[in-house]
């Protein structure tokens, strides 16, 4: 998929490069007075600290990227100090953006119609035909209004001679926008007092140009449409970026499977019906959005898309077939296209380029190839292919004039750039650093509207290659104006919007995960208090050798395994060894992220499903989840649990996980509006509540021990439930099973008993969509009305007192019962409300013309 991260890793060659901050007689460029004054006045230990802030507040806001390929996610990297353009120049940089991507814009038009380009031989029809961007299945197919190319990103670097020149174009589905965004952010909060003095232009009108230009691209007569964006998923590599554009746009994140064509449009699988969608932001590679007409073995896509936008029922921006603007060949070309569609000269000249496929430029060019960089007319996602002439020994240039001559069609040269460099703050002092810059224009009526400023992108050393999975870091890109700047809000212009919104909408997917994030929440709360309680018993009884406490232990660990299940534990074979020696399997217990049942798988999932619902989250939400990943879910090695003296660290982790794990219930109960996510989210933690509770009352309570040992194991059964303050104030007595039941049971007052939980649960239920009207029963709600009524009639003291043979068994009938009542309303909440597609298999056409799975 198109993003930052594989563009453009432009090398560089080994020639002095310009400085963005000072001219070539030592003096400061305009704009830059204020900064260098402050990198003079900083020592090290300040530009440090410095670095460390930022450090923490991109970690704060969970800003990451993945590494193509790998699945690996990396923190993003962000270099303190800003690059700086002034004014007067940025006019002049605008006006080039402007330029190019109007000029594409009628080169997009031209190929998906007339082709009078390729007709008149000012563009070769196998550059373009033979290019994978190419869709032919597009052909007549166009944007509602003026712009076919909605949105449009230039790398852009500073030459030696002080002139800005393009090295590439990304036209597909680029990325970068808000990682620029969240740059500014963590910037002008590190570096506000300059910041404020500077008079920097503001991002936020590129971003309401951009929704507007949503709107203007909607098909139809629709006023209002309902947008999504589509992304292929959480473990994308710019999937940070996805969920923020969908927070600040207000759009729906969805994935392909949440979509779905019917009767030739665009449905979104939305809680209760599906929903029509008018206008689709895809952040998916278009070859992959269809696997009917496009590519056969995507699974990721849409079948029936492209047929749904040649039907004219749902716009897709970009477009499909737009990635073939990005053929580097077409910057030999753009010159000239320039003159015949513009009648113009291009104001920001492209990097020197000769497309191999013509004859004697290959000639040229292949007789001294170690002057130029080779590229692919095709881009491989996530790798760079360009191969560095100055790099090749004598085998390197035959293999290279082989792969060539080979097919020259689908080669590039371009000329070495230098890129200017800029100070930034390396781990040793200020470093000046290569820097390539990234903008963005959208369209905008019958232009485009340009982000002042960017993404710049730094070299990690002095290297040749500036791409951010080989290390490159990104800076804030400041571009300055006048102290009268008109200051508008991120949504609104001055203008007045429809105040009629459509209805809500949310994949079932995000229910899902939101019903999960509760689930998993509940789920790790419950096992660090029980981990919790076990490490405080093993303190308060650590020299005793037999007796009530030692009971009291041995069934808390025995509960801990039938809590957590994860058998064989301390109740299964090699359990006696266990028991007398426990420390290693709770330390696995709470650190072991791939073992089920743990503390630490239940987190890891917590924070999976947060990921992929971070768009429905607010930001003070993400700033604990970071903050529980940062203190248990440790990435370094040498920041793990170690094995300790009992309860030592244990305790000490348990408490900062509840501490975070009690601050995501807190800002659930008092940040998010009591909408079907809410609902969904309480549901699933109602139901991981009352089955932790039942796990731990069957686990605990039906066994009969001594009184003292008995006592012992109630107590810590309503530490765990936390519950200990209200029983000690209502019974004022030692704790006994009967009243233990009372109160974990039957009261429905006690936000922790099982009454509440089912009481909760049945109010959810009736708020969720689809719920077939008041006075009616829904399939989900049967079970939680059973064991309701069951609880209700339930007599605690006969349950405490039948016991034979040392077990409580007419209290374990009852507690199974009861938990196989609340697993059947979990299956129902996932049969009722959640999507399930059958597998996905590719379809590739046979040797025979047929289709093959």
């Amino acid at each position: 998929m198109t993003s930052v991260l594989d563009g453009p890793a432009e090398p560089a060659d080994t020639t002095d490069a310009a400085n963005e901050m000072t001219a070539p007689d030592g003096s400061i460029r305009p704009g830059w007075d204020g900064l260098h004054r402050a990198v003079e006045a900083m020592d090290l230990r300040q530009q440090r600290r410095l670095r460390r802030e930022v450090a923490r507040l991109l970690e704060d806001d969970g800003v990451t990227y993945h590494v193509p390929g790998t699945g690996k996610r990396l923190a993003w990297q962000l270099d303190p100090l800003p690059l700086i353009i002034s004014g007067e120049e940025w006019a002049g940089i605008e006006a080039g953006i402007v330029q190019r991507a109007e000029l594409l814009n009628l080169v997009l038009a031209d190929l998906y119609g007339p082709r009078t380009l390729l007709a008149k031989g000012l563009l070769p029809a196998r550059l373009v035909h033979d290019h994978p961007g190419f869709l032919r299945a597009m052909h007549g197919v166009h944007l509602h209004g003026p712009q076919q190319l909605f949105t449009y990103a230039a790398d852009l670097a500073r030459m030696p001679d002080g002139a800005m020149v393009v090295l590439g174009e990304r036209t597909q589905a680029p990325s970068g926008a808000a990682y620029a965004l969240q740059n500014r952010i963590v910037t002008s909060r590190v570096m506000g007092q300059l910041h404020r003095t500077s008079h920097v232009q503001r991002l936020a009108p590129y971003f309401r140009a951009l929704r507007r230009g949503l709107q203007q691209v909607a098909p139809g007569d629709v006023t209002l449409p309902r947008t999504v964006l589509l992304s292929p998923g959480s473990r994308n590599e710019t999937a940070f970026e996805h969920a923020l554009l969908a927070a600040r746009l207000g759009l729906s994140l969805v994935e392909g499977s949440d979509l779905q064509v019917r009767d030739g449009r665009v449905w979104l699988r939305s809680l209760g019906h599906p929903e029509p969608v008018d206008v689709i932001v895809r952040r998916i590679d278009e070859e992959w959005c269809d696997p009917l007409e496009l590519r056969p073995d995507s699974l990721i896509g849409v079948p029936g898309l492209v047929n749904a936008v040649r039907n004219g029922t749902v716009a897709v921006v970009n477009t499909l077939g737009s990635g073939v603007l990005e053929n580097p060949a077409l910057q030999a070309f753009l010159p000239g296209l320039a003159q015949h569609l513009l009648g113009q000269s291009l104001r920001l000249p492209s990097v020197q380029t000769v497309w191999l496929g013509d004859e004697e430029g290959r000639r040229e060019v292949m007789a001294s190839p170690r002057e130029w960089l080779f590229k692919p007319t095709a881009r491989t996602a996530g790798r760079d292919n360009t191969i560095v002439g100055s790099g090749l020994d004598d085998r390197g240039v035959l293999a290279l004039r082989a792969r060539v001559a080979a097919a020259p069609h689908r080669w590039v040269a371009q000329e070495p750039a230098s890129p200017a460099r800029s100070p930034s703050i390396g781990t040793d002092g200020i470093v000046d650093r290569r820097t390539v810059l990234r903008t963005f224009a959208v369209a905008d009526g019958s232009s485009y509207t340009v982000m002042p400023g960017g993404l710049t992108r730094v070299a990690p050393d002095d290297g040749i290659i500036i791409a951010n999975h080989q290390g490159a870091w990104s800076k804030d890109t400041w571009v300055l104006g006048d102290a009268h700047q008109p200051v508008t809000g991120f949504w609104s212009d001055g203008g007045a919007d429809d105040p009629v919104v459509p209805d809500a909408t949310m994949p079932s997917r995000a229910a899902e995960n939101l019903y999960w994030l509760g689930r998993y929440a509940e789920r790790a709360e419950g096992v660090a208090r029980l981990l919790r309680e076990i490490e405080a018993r093993r303190t308060e009884f650590h020299e005793a050798t037999s007796g009530p406490g030692v009971a009291c232990i041995t069934a808390l660990l025995q509960a801990v395994t039938q809590v957590t299940t994860t058998y064989p534990g301390f109740v299964g074979p090699g359990a006696e060894r266990r028991l007398a020696s426990p420390q290693a399997e709770l330390t696995s217990l709470a650190s072991n992220e791939a073992r089920p049942g743990t503390l630490a798988h239940a987190i890891r999932n917590l924070l999976d499903s947060v990921d992929v619902v971070r768009d429905q989250l607010s930001g003070d939400t993400w700033l604990v989840v970071v903050d529980l990943q940062r203190r248990l879910l440790r990435t370094d090695p040498a920041d793990r649990m170690p094995t300790a003296e009992p309860g030592e660290l244990l305790l000490d982790d348990m408490a900062r996980v509840l501490h975070g794990l009690l601050s995501i219930q807190g800002l659930a109960a008092e940040n998010m509006i009591r909408d079907a996510g809410w609902r969904f989210m309480d549901a699933g933690r109602r139901i991981e509540r009352g089955l932790q509770i039942l796990a731990l009352l069957r686990a605990t309570t039906t066994h009969v021990r001594e009184d003292a040992a008995d006592g012992l194991v109630a107590e810590s059964v309503l530490r765990v439930a936390e519950s200990i303050i209200t029983y000690r104030r209502r019974y004022r007595s030692t704790a006994r099973v009967s009243t233990l039941l009372d109160l974990l049971l039957v009261d429905p007052d006690n936000p922790r008993s099982l009454t509440y939980q089912f009481d909760r649960l049945a109010e959810d239920l009736t708020m969720l969509p689809g719920h077939p009207g008041a006075g009616r029963v829904s399939a989900t709600e049967r079970p939680v009305l059973e064991a309701s009524t069951a609880l209700r009639v339930a007599d605690t003291d006969h349950l405490a007192s039948d016991q034979s043979d040392q077990v409580r068994g007419e209290l374990d009938d009852f507690l199974s019962h009861l938990y196989g009542l609340m697993s059947r309303a979990a299956e129902e909440v996932r049969r009722a409300h959640f999507t399930h597609l059958a597998p996905q298999r590719t379809m590739r056409a046979d040797t025979s013309g047929g289709v093959r799975t």
